[in-house]
């Protein structure tokens, strides 16, 4: 498994979460995400990160050179392209 963090600047919180929640839902599903959350910028509120787990690497390769999903993306309000950092978990602390 990895874990992605996204970049995405965004026209309206709502419009974007409304998308992200559906169509973006399947369209992560198709390619193999397990787990999304979404954080909003609080010093920039046209910008929201996004937190991705996917079951491998070339699963998430395979969502972001879908071009179905870039207009799913754009659909949800998205200017411009997404930065995308991709990560490896190397240690979990109990709080």
């Amino acid at each position: 498994m990895i874990h992605v963090l996204g970049e995405v600047s965004i026209r309206d919180l709502s419009t974007f979460i409304s998308v992200f929640a559906t169509a973006g839902a399947k369209a992560r599903a198709r390619h193999g995400c397990v787990g999304a959350e979404v954080f909003s910028v609080i010093e920039a509120e046209q910008k929201v990160i996004v937190l991705l787990a996917w079951e491998s690497r070339e699963a998430f390769e395979g969502f972001v050179g879908d071009a179905a999903v870039k207009e799913t993306m754009k659909s949800g309000g998205m200017q411009g392209p997404p930065t995308f950092t991709v990560l490896t978990k190397v240690a979990s602390f109990p709080t």
